[in-house]
């Protein structure tokens, strides 16, 4: 059965004639412009030149009548959100936090590199594809992402999903990929504490716990010092002292993971052809 969603989205899943599982998206026009379709054409096919282990990949994309069709990769592990929450409250290892949110750097900044934002970073965004041994994982959704033009763009509405909205976006100041640093801040803390950073029923409530940033800190004993400081590091109030991802990249809690992901992760044998 095709799932549904509020922004006129069915989702279902299929097998090809080679076999191979794949996530069938189609996106109703009806309610968009002219330009609106455009943009998200473009969108969709700036995904299909993604080629990163920790990208979702996108095999095609195209119009037929007022439906965009999108045909992506299908991740059978599910969602991080859904895997956190199988955890019933036991706490992921450190180890294991570490693995899980480097893939999730490394792919970030790929898709920075090539100077796109993603605007919606959150665990249900995130797909978990078991390989072997292996959980690759998979940033997903560029659903509302969009190329760069300016470091300096004006917010002219808000993007992506209230609790893991950076604080400029809250007050309506300029905003750069920085944002999605701090979205990323928000998915790591909720691996470490299991709990949303700024859950809320309300984007009002949302947008004052953000303002706020009053955080219950996560488990020292379990975590240690040096993962804990880069937690707060991604979340500063100040986007200007946030990191970039190479800098995370270079963080103490992270380099060493980051480095033999690079090494290993590209070598996995992950049956994702662009055909």
């Amino acid at each position: 059965m095709p799932k549904p969603d509020i922004y006129n989205l069915t989702v279902d899943l299929y097998k090809r004639r080679d076999g191979r599982l794949v996530v069938f998206k189609k996106i109703s026009l009806d309610d968009m412009t002219e330009k609106e379709e455009k943009m998200a054409y473009k969108e969709a096919e700036l995904m299909s030149h993604f080629h990163h282990p920790n990208v979702i990949n996108l095999y095609e994309c195209f119009i037929t009548g007022r439906v965009l069709c999108i045909v992506m990769e299908y991740a059978m592990g599910g969602t991080l959100e859904t895997f956190l929450q199988k955890k019933d409250g036991k706490l992921l290892t450190q180890v294991e936090v570490v693995y899980l949110f480097s893939q999730m750097v490394l792919g970030l900044h790929y898709i920075h590199q090539l100077g796109v934002m993603h605007r919606d970073i959150k665990p249900s965004n995130i797909l978990l594809k078991p390989t072997g041994t292996e959980i690759v994982v998979k940033i997903a959704d560029f659903g509302i992402s969009k190329t760069v033009e300016s470091m300096k763009m004006k917010l002219s509405s808000i993007f992506g999903t209230p609790g893991y909205l950076a604080p400029e976006l809250c007050e309506g100041l300029p905003y750069d990929k920085r944002t999605d640093i701090w979205a990323l801040g928000c998915v790591l803390y909720e691996m470490m504490v299991l709990k949303k950073a700024f859950g809320a029923e309300t984007l009002g409530s949302a947008i004052r716990k953000i303002l706020q940033c009053q955080l219950v800190p996560p488990s020292l004993k379990t975590y240690g010092h040096h993962l804990t400081q880069l937690l707060y590091w991604l979340l500063l109030m100040d986007p200007t002292r946030r990191p970039t991802t190479e800098m995370i990249m270079a963080h103490v809690a992270v380099t060493e993971m980051c480095q033999k992901l690079k090494l290993n992760l590209g070598r996995v044998p992950v049956t994702d052809e662009k055909n």
